[in-house]
């Protein structure tokens, strides 16, 4: 690789880990750490890097240089089992890690979209046309007078 393209990808890692220019420039140099460590402090303020950086994060999106959900989680896995981390810490790395990975169900309200229908209807009966209502209408009283007349 030419120098253009070493600054390049020195661009690209640099938005992946912009508060670490020299994992950047590990992640570009491998194990030559002479050649990150001189890219590192230099090449931050250079301005062939920075116009590279402005370019892809116009082209590719800021969004195109965070981590994914697996490298999230490796990042947090690593950082729970560090040498610094107090049990404080650890426990909650790991509820942090547990959550990432889904393995903590959360609460899920229920709604019940049940709709019961109460349909209010009147059942009327059929008792014929006026006139024969009327005929047993008349003998029902006559019979209600004639059982009350004879108890009495």
């Amino acid at each position: 690789m030419n120098e253009q393209e070493l600054k390049s990808a020195f661009a690209a890692e640099l938005l992946k880990t912009p508060n670490d220019p020299f994992k950047a420039a590990l992640a570009v140099f491998g194990a030559d750490t002479g050649r990150a460590l001189r890219a590192a402090t230099e090449w931050p303020a250079d301005a062939e890097v920075l116009t590279e950086k402005t370019r892809l994060s116009g082209e590719m999106g800021e969004m195109a240089f965070l981590p994914g959900k697996a490298e999230l989680a490796r990042s947090i896995w690593e950082r729970a089992h560090g040498d610094r981390t107090t049990t404080d810490d650890y426990a909650k790395l790991a509820k942090l890690y547990a959550e990432v990975r889904g393995f903590i169900d959360k609460p899920t309200t229920n709604i019940n979209n049940n709709v019961i229908t109460a349909n209010k209807v009147m059942v009327v009966k059929d008792h014929g046309d006026n006139d024969t209502w009327a005929k047993r209408l008349r003998e029902q009283q006559k019979g209600l007078t004639n059982a009350s007349a004879s108890r009495h």
